[in-house]
């Protein structure tokens, strides 16, 4: 038969319970503005009940007992979200990378390598019309100066901007190595507390948020295990394997949008250093785009000009700077020849020197729209706005792509609030709820206490 005490105890264990109930829905409070802080909530089983006999076996309970304090959580959610968030990531350091290209250019404008091409030819077909003219001889001296200078400035300008692209993908890199030490530390302290039969929630909670930090920087999939740890993979690539972490590879190639670790190559599909990644190799392409530009102002003007003899009475002059043999030095150092800076009377404008040979000069400017097979059988200044345009439109697309990511993740992001997390209002109820039921249990544990006592009373008769 049941003791006199089982009534305090089934009370007082009923008091402890509910106590623990109010600090879970404190804790919740207390954390309704924490960044990945997941609800928790206390579920309650009830104990074994008591045998004994009377008159038959009957059975009276013995109150209940907290079994576990969850996290809520939906795993498709948080798996969904991370995708979106790659997603997002990788559109949005594509989109800036873009833009920054796009801004460099700063086209169409009047002080843009564009404009430039124009008044260069537009100077050849004015000295071609009036080849003795001196002034007409010193705008194509000019037109020519700016056309290089802008063309030299750009590319210098995609080379900064090549090596901060740069310098953001070995610090994307960095952040990708510090988060899977927090995820392998987490690992550890979540597998010793599961161990002892602890429900570390906090600690899973920190877990999943550095996960999802990593999920914006690259795409990332994960390996639950049975002792609560588990493996991340980023993009292929084993980052983390319960408590050790590996390094990233540093190795990549901006083309092809791949990292490898010397022994196997992975493909980058998501997040801010894929976006970066495709980033450079824009950067890279643009600046291959005005090598091949200038290269090939090289070939075509120098090469007639070294033919025309000039005011001074001279021929094989070049007319912007050039090697004799060997690979070309593309946009780098892209200028006038030292003959042409050092006088603007060194400008062949004909075959012949005579002051009405405007031939040279003429055929330079029907270069405006004569189609040139080293641009793809295209005209210099289409070759440009091509090059320019499929940058803004790429901008534009990735712009795009962002926008239905934000509403993606938005819409996510509510569904995940609205499992995960913490409604004042629901936990105030929640706390008035557990207030009365603890009022309750103090009531009947006075109730049997002054039992048991009358009962010692009794007995002391």
């Amino acid at each position: 038969m049941s003791g006199p005490f089982l009534g305090i105890n089934m009370a007082s264990g009923a008091l402890r319970n509910f106590q623990r109930a109010i600090d879970t829905a404190g804790h919740n409070i207390a954390n309704v503005n924490t960044r990945g802080y997941s609800r928790q909530t206390v579920e309650y089983g009830t104990l074994p009940p008591l045998n004994f006999f009377n008159r038959g076996w009957k059975s009276v309970g013995q109150g209940s007992v907290i079994t576990s304090v969850n996290r809520i959580r939906d795993q498709y959610l948080d798996l969904s979200l991370n995708n979106s968030q790659s997603q997002h990531g990788k559109y949005s350091s594509l989109a800036t990378g873009l833009k920054r290209i796009d801004a460099i250019y700063g086209e169409p404008s009047d002080s843009g390598v564009s404009a430039a091409l124009d008044k260069f030819f537009n100077a050849w077909s004015g000295l071609g019309s009036n080849p003795s003219d001196a002034a007409a001889r010193a705008q194509v001296r000019m037109s020519g100066q700016v056309l290089t200078d802008r063309v030299r400035n750009r590319f210098q300008d995609l080379s900064v901007l090549e090596t901060r692209t740069q310098s953001e993908i070995q610090g994307t890199m960095d952040q990708i190595n510090g988060l899977a030490q927090q995820i392998a530390a987490l690992n550890t302290q979540i597998t010793t507390a599961a161990a002892s039969g602890g429900s570390p929630n906090d600690l899973m909670d920190q877990r999943d948020l550095a996960l999802s930090d990593l999920s914006k920087l690259v795409n990332v999939t994960k390996e639950n295990f049975p002792d609560g740890s588990y493996a991340v993979y980023a993009s292929g690539f084993t980052l983390v394997q319960g408590s050790q972490a590996r390094e990233f590879p540093n190795s990549y190639n901006a083309t092809n949008g791949t990292v490898t670790d010397g022994a196997l190559t992975y493909t980058l599909k998501g997040g801010a250093l894929a976006g970066q990644l495709a980033s450079l190799k824009e950067v890279e392409t643009q600046k291959g785009n005005l090598d091949t530009l200038a290269n090939t102002l090289r070939t075509q003007i120098n090469t007639p000009h070294m033919t025309g003899i000039n005011a001074q009475g001279n021929t094989g002059i070049q007319f912007f700077n050039d090697v004799i043999a060997g690979p070309q030095n593309g946009a780098i150092d892209f200028n006038l020849s030292a003959d042409i800076q050092a006088s603007p009377n060194a400008i062949a404008a004909g075959l012949t020197g005579e002051p009405g040979d405007g031939s040279l000069a003429a055929m330079f400017a029907g270069m405006r729209d004569s189609s040139q097979a080293a641009l793809g059988n295209v005209s210099f200044g289409k070759f440009f706005q091509d090059a320019v345009t499929k940058v803004a439109n790429d901008a534009g697309y990735a712009d795009s792509a962002l926008e239905t990511e934000e509403s993606i993740m938005a819409q996510i992001s509510q569904q995940q609030q609205a499992v995960s997390g913490v409604s004042i209002d629901d936990e105030m109820a929640n706390l008035m709820k557990l207030q009365r039921s603890y009022q309750a249990a103090a009531r009947a544990l006075t109730v049997f206490d002054q039992v048991t006592e009358d009962l010692i009373g009794m007995l002391r008769r």
